[in-house]
């Protein structure tokens, strides 16, 4: 049985690389979340900054914050929305929907929900918008 600090081909102990896979996991969990939530803002037309705050406090209570920075987030953020911006929200939606069954779908649910609350008023885009991300990332 190999112990934890023999090292494979590329010079990396069993240690490593499961740090290594969680960190991606933390990654790939941040951008599907920040990715529903940068879909919900932009639904309406526009993004406020009580949408962003909502979504810091979100991942705040969730402990996102332990692992990346609000700049780290809000850069992820303003990213996303361009990105939604230039490609379109199906672009977005597919990208969810790749991950469906792979990433927790209730967390991302979550913080889509509350950034549409955010500005207390939930628009028709923003149900719509709601709508599609649960359907794609809900497991099949």
């Amino acid at each position: 049985m190999p112990n934890r600090t023999t090292r494979d081909r590329w010079g990396m102990t069993r240690t490593e690389i499961a740090a290594a896979y969680a960190d991606d996991r933390e990654d790939e969990l941040l951008e599907a979340v920040v990715t529903a939530a940068a879909l919900v803002a932009r639904s309406d037309g526009h993004v406020t900054p009580v949408e962003r705050g909502e979504l810091l406090d979100f991942l705040d209570r969730n402990d996102f914050l332990s692992v990346f920075t609000r700049r780290d987030i809000l850069d992820v953020f303003d990213r996303r929305l361009r990105h939604v911006d230039e490609n379109g929200r199906e672009v977005a939606i597919a990208a969810l929907r790749r991950l469906a069954g792979r990433l927790p779908a209730n967390l991302i649910i979550a913080a889509a929900e509350r950034v549409a609350a955010a500005d207390r008023h939930i628009h028709a885009r923003e149900r719509d918008v709601l709508a599609l991300i649960r359907t794609a990332v809900s497991p099949s």
